[in-house]
């Protein structure tokens, strides 16, 4: 079919190697457009096939999967909340810093809220986020996991047994990890909105699930801030009775200090001493009276409390302020607790804060009778005290004036005391105050902008994309096979593969004859199919296989063809023989002469049974050449078989009656063909190959191995053989269109009308 090429054609002038990839001399790689284009048109159906297949897989897996549906819901934190005291100091707001925005999306993303939200819905009963409560998949061992898990429970030893609490917390863990591997929280770039998405299902319950994560979280910052307003307020409140007590020691010893030294002076210009001395009588019966009074008031105090009665009857008590502004307060917090109970559920946050309220405002009031008990006893002290001081007054009044002055210094650094004391005090107080008016304006740092709806559609999974990345990727997956099959491919399709692999001229492509019964009802041989179909491309093939040998040699056209091929069964036998036989039908005289006395085959080719003489036996000199010739029945050609064989072949080949044989039959005929034995397992054919005047190598198409043609090559060219070229055999013509641009085989559909099969 192809025109002889003489000489050897090397690697460089053919195609690019390895699916059109090949590294230059200075090793960069170059692309044979060209190339590529015929390995992907060869391989076409490994890559429509792995697209296809892996397609129909993907989209299998992605239809039996349960479609899913995501609501989201948004928050912005809010940095302009109401702030009616300055309380940064005891419950600050937000800051706008990137990091506390962060620190709200990991609280939500948390396993405490989570729970919450998980008790609240009982998330726990439901098979979407228990495990345990699901049916079982079919398609649970598609999943990595699901066999990982198997293999270590087999390997494992048994697990011990848990108690019920242990499974609860476990089964918990397992919900929470669940509804946390479906929750998505993000924050929206450059602002303070935090969306909220949760894949559920159910499209109404991704939505409900997303909107109690939000409430709850809202809810949680309201319940933290007041525990934190109640615990500076606890504190507060305790260190308020320390520093009163501080502060009224302080006062108390000014005082007394002052009393003792009688640093004062009257108006009239006495001294204090003096003054003291006139007056102290008077003054020490006032204050028995006093401590009379208070006495009397502190053992009614101790007395109500020590027979159960209410101390708030007292007058000091009922004439209190403080306790009459907080029995005000909390007769008006009643009445609002009164009036949300009938609105609002027990939970709800304005009830909360309202319901602490109520129990700080009881505190205080404690408080304050505890603080009125307090003073009476401090009372009772303060007036025995100053009898005392007045009573030892009246005796060391004369000896203490002349210690006014160094005692005025004393004074003034107990002053300093009382007032810093006082200063403290004053400060708390008004923090106290402050902290207690906060918790009636206890506003979220955030707010819900977007509830979550019901989606509509599903966003898992998305059939339309997964059907185009599974053919992307499926197509590459395709291509990369194609290439590695391309990469690994060892046969020989083409003549261009031919020239390049062995190096020799690519004599003739010899298609495959098909598959058709004679008139006997058996399918005919490709040695009878040549006769029945003489304008067939077989029987062209062999034609031009016959004018591609002459043309080796114009001056002096070989005569004595060897036909040989690195391996048994690669269309060495039927090529020789219908190159023979076909020769002979167009009037030559041949002779074809069966060279491979291990396995001789062309009596079996042309169906004739196996003979009492030949070859051996003519080499032998015991026959003539005339009684060991068979004529071909359908044609002109004469055959030397071959009857027994022999213990040394190649001896028998290359011996002087050989060379004699051939001689004669090279005088007698036009045209001797020699069917040798492979080249690979024996030295037959290489022993012949030195006295055959051409030698066509036959490979067969698509499965001869590179590597064993070259190897046979290399053999017959240590004998120096002369190999006109390769014959590739029984080709696939409508398969070899696919695998060689240029190549004879790649047009035969165009011309293929011209043959008559």
């Amino acid at each position: 079919m192809n025109a002889p090429v003489k000489g050897a054609a090397s690697r460089a002038e053919g195609g690019v190697p390895y699916g059109g990839i090949e590294s230059d001399d200075q090793g960069f790689l170059e692309f044979d457009l060209m190339a590529l284009y015929r390995t992907l048109r060869k391989r076409l159906g490994v890559i429509m096939g792995v697209t296809l297949g892996l397609t129909a897989l993907v989209m299998v897996v992605v239809l039996q999967q349960t479609p899913l549906y995501t609501a989201g819901a948004q928050i912005l934190l809010d940095r302009q909340k109401m702030q009616v005291t300055d309380m940064q100091a005891v419950m600050s707001g937000l800051s706008p810093d990137s990091a506390t925005v962060d620190s709200e999306v990991e609280i939500l993303r948390s396993r405490t809220l989570a729970a919450r939200v998980i008790e609240q819905l009982n998330l726990t009963q439901d098979p979407e986020f228990n495990g345990a409560l699901r049916e079982p998949s079919m398609l649970r061992w598609l999943d990595p996991r699901v066999w990982i898990g198997t293999a270590l429970s087999l390997i494992e030893a048994e697990p011990l047994p848990q108690s019920e609490d242990v499974r609860a917390r476990a089964e918990l863990n397992g919900v929470i990890n669940s509804v946390l591997g479906r929750l998505t929280v993000t924050r929206q770039r450059l602002t303070y909105v935090i969306n909220i998405g949760f894949v559920s299902e159910n499209p109404a319950k991704a939505a409900r699930i997303a909107n109690t994560i939000a409430d709850l979280y809202i809810l949680d910052q309201l319940e933290a801030k007041f525990d934190a307003t109640r615990q500076a307020n606890d504190w507060l409140s305790r260190r308020l009775t320390e520093l009163r007590q501080q502060v009224q020691d302080s006062e108390r010893a000014v005082e007394i200090y002052r009393t003792e030294e009688g640093l004062e002076s009257s108006a009239t210009g006495v001294t204090v001493s003096e003054q003291q001395l006139s007056e102290l009588n008077a003054q020490l019966i006032l204050a028995r009276t006093s401590l009379a009074e208070a006495e009397a008031k502190y053992s009614r105090a101790q007395q109500i409390r020590r027979t159960g009665g209410t101390i708030e009857s007292m007058a000091d008590v009922v004439q209190s302020g403080t306790i009459s502004q907080l029995r005000q307060k909390q007769a008006e917090l009643a009445r609002e607790l009164a009036n949300l109970a009938s609105k609002y559920g027990p939970r709800h946050p304005e009830i909360v804060n309202a319901e602490a309220q109520r129990r700080d405002i009881e505190r205080q009031i404690g408080s304050e009778i505890n603080r009125i008990v307090g003073s009476l006893e401090n009372n009772v002290s303060v007036a025995q005290t100053r009898v005392s001081a007045l009573e030892d007054s009246l005796r060391e009044i004369r000896g203490e004036a002349g210690t006014g002055n160094q005692a005025m210094i004393q004074l003034r650094e107990l002053e300093r005391e009382a007032a810093a004391n006082r200063a403290v005090y004053e400060s708390f107080l008004n923090r106290f105050k402050e902290t207690s008016q906060q918790q009636d304006f206890q506003t979220p740092d955030a707010r819900v902008i977007s509830t979550a709806t019901p989606p509509v559609g599903p966003s898992h999974p998305r059939k339309a994309l997964s059907l185009a990345l599974a053919l992307v990727l499926s197509g590459m997956l395709g291509v990369g096979l194609a290439f590695l099959l391309e990469h690994l491919d060892n046969g020989l399709q083409t003549g261009r593969d031919v020239e390049q692999a062995l190096g020799l001229p690519h004599l003739v492509s010899l298609p495959a004859t098909p598959a058709e019964k004679g008139p006997d009802g058996k399918v005919m041989s490709p040695q009878d199919y040549l006769l029945v179909k003489p304008l067939s491309a077989f029987s062209e093939s062999l034609r031009s296989l016959r004018s591609a040998l002459q043309l080796s040699n114009v001056d002096n056209p070989p005569t004595v063809i060897l036909f040989t091929s690195a391996l048994p069964n690669e269309g060495k036998t039927t090529t020789s023989a219908g190159f023979a036989r076909a020769a002979a039908a167009s009037g030559l005289k041949v002779a074809l002469v069966d060279c491979d006395l291990r396995h001789p085959s062309v009596h079996k080719a042309f169906g004739l049974k196996r003979p009492e003489a030949g070859l051996v036996e003519l080499l032998a000199e015991r026959l003539d050449l005339a009684q060991v010739l068979i004529r071909d029945p359908k044609s002109e050609l004469d055959i030397l078989p071959i009857a027994t064989g022999t213990a040394n072949p190649p001896d028998v080949l290359g011996s002087a009656q050989m060379r004699l044989l051939l001689d004669r039959l090279r005088a007698d005929y036009d045209l001797v063909v020699l069917d040798s034995a492979p080249v690979l397992p024996v030295s037959d054919s290489r022993v012949l190959s030195r006295i055959a005047d051409e030698t066509v190598f036959v490979v067969r198409w698509n499965e001869t191995p590179k590597d064993a043609a070259q190897a046979a090559i290399r053999e017959l060219r240590l004998y120096d053989a002369n190999i006109a070229g390769v014959v590739l055999a029984v080709v696939d013509t409508a398969a070899q269109a696919k695998y060689g641009y240029g190549d004879g085989g790649y047009y035969y559909g165009k011309y293929s009308r011209y043959y008559v099969n």
